[in-house]
């Protein structure tokens, strides 16, 4: 049995999360960077992060205390005065989960989405409604504005090489939803709506035949209208619906882009596989708004999952609305999906965005590209077409892999792996069909998958998302034959906290490298305006509501001090020019991406008084841990932190 969305997943993971957040541990296992050490910090956390006005019903959002960078390391000291030596390699935008959504399309199962309501028991698509989901393509727009609107790393000042989007890139498989997603990276004109030219046709809207008391309807003035505002407070906004579906002009980002598959780009509703029932019913003018006759909840969902033609022929005749019929929902295969990258602009490119005409003809989404000279990215396909949210590998793909990290080892290359399941979610047996084009029926699971990472001492990251939480996980290698790696997890676009990760990577000189991440919330305002019709104002609403999901625990998607802002410490690998001692401020090498010709000639940390500035942001850490919990009610924690403890050894004095 498969942990099988955002939701089952947090249900699953504990309630341990307390005791990193307060209390004598921090001050023992700790190691925070001196304040004022961001070349810069402007437009991240490290400046200011969002927090809850309120601690208990619904809460709108406030700026609240910058977030520190926390010291981790694995097997290594961090070595005082690195901050002089360092000489950035590469700096990464990363992008994970934006779930661009068609709400309107009949492919959708919103009403299986109750059954998770408290106290109910989770089923595989208790994700299939959120209230701000309307707005993902505003969401996305405000993070691209807060992208451009950074200079570059916020540690070291490189600028930006590329942005990687770490899979979910869309919500149902569909191909008008992959059209947006392209725009709104790429830019240009978007009108993020389907069916009706002219009339939202969802479940969210006024339909008096069809109005449902479990979804939030924000044109509906009445306190009691539905069960949002009923039990939970949560607020009317008029003219939300048309302002969501109108035109905008998309900013696009200005640096190169990278996508990267994920189960809900080619799975329906990122669980089941598609067959031509669904595209009929995602094409076709009835949206289903009940469950067929006779049918039980957990039975309709596993039976959309395996293809069950009893279930699928039921949800023919399942009770339904009118809806505007639109070619444009039909369901987008791997082709498909490669063939719109591949034509996408050659600006901001890079033409396929990873993609080629050799990944067309295959129908295998998984390559390698360039981030920066002696920087390799390897993006991984990680998605089951057989069905089911989490993921595996395949062996076709795994032989591949291993061929990739012998030429990146024989060319003296560091790697990061990308992909969208991280090594808590590649458990996923089911095999790909095969009839489909690229099968790759034989999986392997993620411990494998590590398994084969750990031969190569040059891999050290893997960014990833899926789980919808900020997490950064130590994998050192148990044979000790390598340094290890570090898996970094960021928290989704579509929900709650709504973030993606700067990262940056750095030789520090003196047999270390450093891998810093930092956490960035979207343009929009932090406090939501009721009548907001613009972008920026739409996202902060999107915001606002994802705060108060009854259903969601942003608190523990929000993660730890030490899954937030880090700086990730690791031996330097064996390649030619890493890690040798050099003297002090060494000049940047050159942004591959963005254009600009190095980076700031100061290396990447400012000096600073570290004795007393470090005190003060042990006392900010602490001091914000606790303003957090009392904000925040915990339901969870993102991982336990028994596979952590190893990873804190401290920085020399």
């Amino acid at each position: 049995m498969h942990p099988l969305d955002r939701r089952t997943f947090l249900r699953h993971i504990g309630v341990a999360t307390a005791a990193v957040w307060g209390g004598p541990r921090l001050l023992s296992t700790l190691r925070i960077l001196p304040a004022g050490a961001a070349v810069m910090p402007a437009g991240t956390t490290l400046e200011s992060a969002l927090a809850r006005a309120s601690a208990t019903g619904y809460s709108k959002l406030i700026a609240g205390p910058a977030w520190p960078t926390v010291v981790r390391t694995i097997a290594v000291q961090a070595k005082a005065g690195r901050e002089d030596r360092r000489r950035a390699l590469a700096a990464i935008v990363h992008l994970t989960d934006i779930h661009i959504a068609d709400t309107q399309s009949p492919a959708r199962v919103e009403f299986l989405d109750r059954y998770a309501d408290p106290p109910s028991q989770s089923i595989p698509f208790n994700a299939a409604q959120r209230p701000q989901e309307t707005l993902t393509a505003h969401v996305s727009d405000a993070m691209v504005r807060r992208v451009n609107s950074l200079a570059g790393g916020p540690i070291t000042g490189r600028p930006f090489d590329c942005a990687v989007s770490t899979g979910d890139n869309v919500d149902n498989q569909q191909k008008n939803e992959v059209g947006w997603n392209i725009t709104l990276l790429d830019g240009g004109a978007l009108t993020p709506n389907s069916g009706d030219p002219a009339d939202y046709e969802g479940v969210q809207d006024q339909d008096s035949l069809t109005y449902d008391q479990h979804y939030w309807h924000p044109e509906d003035p009445q306190p009691t209208g539905d069960f949002y505002k009923k039990f939970h407070g949560f607020p009317a906004y008029p003219g939300l619906l048309a302002a969501a579906i109108a035109p905008f002009t998309a900013a696009g980002l200005n640096m190169p882009w990278y996508t990267v598959f994920g189960n809900h780009d080619g799975l329906l509703q990122g669980n089941a596989p598609s067959n031509p029932v669904f595209e009929t019913i995602a094409t076709g003018s009835v949206k289903v708004y009940d469950l067929p006759a006779g049918i039980s909840p957990g039975d309709f969902s596993t039976g959309l999952s395996n293809q069950d033609p009893t279930v699928l022929a039921a949800w023919a005749a399942a009770p339904g609305r009118p809806v505007t019929a639109d070619a444009k929902r039909s369901i987008a295969t791997s082709q498909d999906w490669i063939a719109a990258h591949l034509a996408s602009p050659a600006d901001p490119g890079p033409v396929g965005h990873g993609f080629t005409t050799e990944n067309k003809d295959t129908a295998r989404l998984y390559y390698t590209f360039t981030i920066a000279p002696g920087v390799t990215g390897i993006s991984l396909d990680t998605v089951n077409r057989g069905g089911y949210s989490d993921g595996s590998l395949g062996t076709v793909q795994l032989a591949w892999l291993k061929a990739r990290l012998e030429d990146a080892k024989a060319s003296g290359r560091l790697v990061v792996i990308f992909s969208h399941h991280n090594l808590q979610t590649m458990d996923n047996p089911v095999p790909d069909p095969p009839t489909i084009p690229g099968a790759d029926p034989q999986r392997v699971n993620g411990a494998q998958v590590e398994s084969l990472l750990h031969q190569y001492a040059n891999v050290v990251a893997w960014v990833n998302g899926h789980s919808h939480v900020n997490r950064i996980t130590p994998h050192p290698d148990p044979a000790g034959a390598t340094q290890g790696f570090w898996e970094i997890s960021t928290a989704a676009h579509v929900d709650y906290p709504q973030h993606a990760r700067l990262i940056e990577v750095v030789d520090n000189k003196d047999g270390t490298i450093s891998i810093f991440g930092t956490l960035i919330d979207h343009a929009g305002p932090a406090a939501a305006v009721v009548g907001a019709t613009d972008v920026l104002g739409l996202a902060a609403i999107s915001r606002e509501l994802s705060a108060n999901d009854f259903q969601w625990s942003g608190a523990t998607a929000i993660g730890t001090p030490e899954d937030r802002n880090v700086e990730l410490v690791l031996a330097a690998p064996p390649v030619a020019g890493l890690g040798a001692s050099a003297g002090a401020n060494q000049a940047g090498s050159t942004g591959s991406g963005s254009g600009a010709a190095s980076e700031t000639g100061r290396g990447d940390l400012a000096a600073t008084g570290a004795d007393t500035n470090g005190a003060l942001a042990v006392g900010a850490a602490l001091l914000g841990g606790a303003i957090a919990l009392r904000e925040r009610g915990r339901r969870g924690t993102p991982a336990s932190d028994a596979d952590s403890h190893m990873d804190r050894s401290g920085e020399e004095a």
